[in-house]
């Protein structure tokens, strides 16, 4: 009998401990399915962490990407790690080309030397801008160091054009030269004339009164060279004078074409072909009539005598929006080109081009340009010249477009 209470002793203790087993089972499965669901509410959370951080990736990705500025990273060995679409058209260089190579990719011939001692300077990574040319345009770069934690870990570079604010900033340093030597010039006039008219009342008298032939002749030449002086000096004061516009609203096309062919009297078409390319719309200016036209004639005069006694081409375009770059401000402007294929302009005569008196033709009278010039800045424009000696010029002119224009919302949506 002990045995069989023994047994059943035994049975009720396994009972027992199967119990606890299964308790403990359930427990631990109970724990297994909360990590479960923890882990699984874990993966969703990480999954929509990778989902937002690739989002910002592929947003910062697009703007870095639409950066009117060129950007360039590089990490310390200075190798490629980052090009932008603005690096590649500044460079010329695409990017799967250069990723991951040295900087000194970028660079393959000799004029781009101060660019790689630019690069590789340390000293210059501290945010301090350099100018320089490259490839016909006008880049300012700016280089700072890229720090984690402390230390450098690589470099960014920052490409920006400044080829059309330059422009704008010579323009406006030309402006202010212009205003001085207008009032200078306006004052020089008048103490000039006033004994001019003198000189030529006294010799209109003398003539008059001397019968001698040949006197009379020299006299005739005093007068004529006064009434030549008296013209210049005319210039010169159209030159200084700012007289009110008389302004009205103008289609520029239909203006232009009327220039060309007011001009067809002065062109031998066997050996000049003047030609024109203008936008689809016609965009509408607020403008004196006169003196714009005064200032295209005198573009007109400056090509034609430009051409050599073979002829040659003169091609007038309008662009909008204006070239060179895609700025706000450009969307407010009409660019007209005017070109021709004659001698051009030496380089180092360029900045002097509309300087008052300055002229490379030994009858000219250094006026013409400028009053172009003044005329196109009373109508709040700019005007800028390019050249290539022996290969011809262009003349930039950006005048502004009446605001709110049918016409030309229709052109910004083209």
């Amino acid at each position: 009998m002990s045995d069989i209470a023994s047994l059943q002793k035994s049975f009720e203790g396994f009972n027992q401990a199967t119990l606890h087993i299964q308790q403990a089972f359930a427990s631990l499965e109970k724990k297994f399915d909360n990590l479960n669901h923890e882990l699984e509410e874990k993966n969703r959370e990480l999954l929509k962490t990778l989902s937002e951080k690739e989002e910002m990736k592929s947003y910062l990705q697009k703007i870095l990407e639409s950066l009117t500025n060129g950007v360039i990273v590089t990490n310390l060995e200075n190798e490629i790690q980052v090009l932008n679409h603005s690096s590649e058209i500044f460079l010329d260089k695409p990017q799967d080309e250069v990723i991951g190579k040295h900087i000194r990719v970028l660079f393959n011939d000799a004029a781009s030397n101060d660019w790689m001692n630019i690069f590789l300077n340390k000293s210059f990574r501290k945010g301090i801008g350099s100018r320089l040319t490259y490839k016909d345009r006008l880049l300012e770069i700016t280089g700072s160091f890229i720090k984690s934690g402390g230390r450098n870990i690589g470099t960014v570079f920052v490409l920006r054009d400044i080829t059309r604010i330059e422009k704008l900033e010579s323009m406006a340093k030309r402006s202010e030269k212009f205003t001085a030597l207008g009032e200078m010039a306006a004052n020089i006039a008048h103490e000039i004339r006033n004994p001019l008219g003198s000189i030529e009342l006294y010799a209109s008298l003398l003539k008059k009164e001397i019968k001698n032939t040949k006197d009379q002749d020299r006299i005739s030449r005093i007068i004529s060279s006064v009434k030549k002086m008296d013209n210049k000096i005319s210039n010169l004061l159209l030159f200084t004078k700012n007289r009110n516009l008389v302004l009205q609203r103008i289609p520029l096309h239909n203006f232009l074409k009327e220039i060309i062919g007011s001009c067809e009297t002065l062109v031998d078409h066997d050996k000049i072909y003047i030609s024109s390319t203008f936008t689809d719309y016609e965009p509408w200016l607020e403008a004196d009539v006169e003196m714009l036209k005064q200032a295209f004639f005198n573009l007109i005069l400056n090509a034609l005598q430009s051409l050599d006694q073979n002829g040659g081409n003169i091609s007038f375009e309008t662009l909008y929006p204006c070239s060179g770059q895609d700025s706000e401000t450009d969307d407010n402007f009409i660019e007209i080109i005017v070109r021709d294929s004659g001698i051009g302009i030496a380089r180092e005569m360029l900045p002097r081009i509309f300087d008052p008196f300055f002229t490379t033709k030994e009858e000219g009278s250094g006026l013409g340009l400028a009053i172009v010039h003044n005329i196109i800045e009373m109508h709040r424009g700019y005007i800028h010249v390019e050249s290539v000696e022996h290969k011809g010029s262009s003349f930039h002119i950006l005048l502004p477009l009446i605001k709110d224009d049918g016409n030309m919302s229709e052109i910004s949506k083209n």
